[in-house]
């Protein structure tokens, strides 16, 4: 893993490595992600309007904002790829949205080419294009926006499955004309990924929606930098938290019923804490707040503060 090397540097064509960037929504996702050994998290805005039970379509610039924030506070080392859906309203709107996900601590802002405000039915498939033109006054603005060129503009084109691989393309060249360092297309057939990776030279990044589909190798053959990855470990944890919930509800959790000892499950929220670095946070108060009382804070349980 190269932590720490620019992004933008490694948004190349052709790459050796290919990014992979599962989602994370906030802080601790984003540390277990590290902790798997990924140096990008992608701030998926369908994960995070599901979570806050309002959908993407929802969503304001600002709640995105402070997830991005609050990830590059507390986790040193891990790239947030920030999903801005359609930029939150026309191009003014955008080149505040990119402005203000930058301020933030974005590595880079996706935008695509739905009509605004993004409409909930986009979730049903149903979805709505904007005009190659207003797409394209879009993305200028959101380049110009930019006070960091370091910042990577990532254009998401919807137009394949509505209009064709052919007018795709040129939807695609028209945004990467307009300011755009990185175009996302959604291939239908594996014939259309064929033709994306012919009918560009600029880095794609790929959205595998369920999981990888391909080996990173034939991804970066085919000109792709970035693959992110939205919900295979978001549906897994909502299984698990449902399954949790019915549980408690039942209950079947205590210490037998997770197939855990009560010790086995303190020594997990103690990781969880480690996860989080709370380490730090004890070395802090042992040196301040805490110095000279003569406690043995560790023989405290690891449930006290629950």
């Amino acid at each position: 893993m190269r932590v720490g090397q620019s992004f933008r540097e490694r948004m190349v064509r052709p790459t050796a490595e290919v990014i992979s960037a599962p989602v994370a929504i906030d802080p601790l996702m984003a540390a277990l992600a590290k902790g798997a050994g990924f140096d990008t998290v992608y701030l998926a805005g369908g994960v995070l309007g599901y979570t806050l039970a309002v959908t993407e379509a929802l969503l304001t610039v600002t709640e995105v904002a402070e997830r991005v924030r609050s990830i590059r506070e507390v986790v040193d080392g891990v790239s947030v790829v920030a999903d801005a859906g359609v930029g939150f309203g026309d191009a003014v709107h955008t080149a505040r949205a990119v402005r203000a996900l930058e301020q933030a601590g974005a590595c880079a802002v996706e935008i695509e080419d739905q009509v605004a405000p993004k409409r909930v039915h986009h979730h049903k498939g149903v979805e709505h294009l904007v005009s190659t033109d207003e797409m394209v006054g879009k993305i200028r603005a959101a380049a110009d926006a930019r006070r960091n060129l370091g910042t990577v503009i990532i254009a998401r084109c919807n137009a394949i499955a509505h209009e064709g691989v052919r007018r795709a393309l040129d939807r695609g060249a028209a945004y990467v004309e307009a300011g755009a360092d990185v175009l996302m297309f959604r291939p239908v057939t594996a014939t259309d990924f064929e033709e994306v990776t012919r009918g560009t030279s600029v880095p794609l990044a790929a959205m595998a929606a369920y999981g990888p589909t391909r080996p990173d190798s034939e991804m970066a053959k085919a000109g792709y930098s970035l693959s992110v990855y939205p919900f295979p470990v978001f549906v897994l944890a909502f299984e698990a938290l449902r399954g949790g919930y019915q549980r408690l509800r039942q209950g079947t959790i205590n210490g037998r019923g997770t197939g855990m000892t009560p010790r086995e499950i303190g020594a997990l929220i103690d990781e969880v804490g480690s996860t989080i670095g709370v380490e730090q946070l004890y070395e802090i108060e042992a040196r301040t707040t805490e110095a000279g009382i003569g406690r043995d804070t560790e023989t405290v349980p690891a449930t006290a503060g629950g």
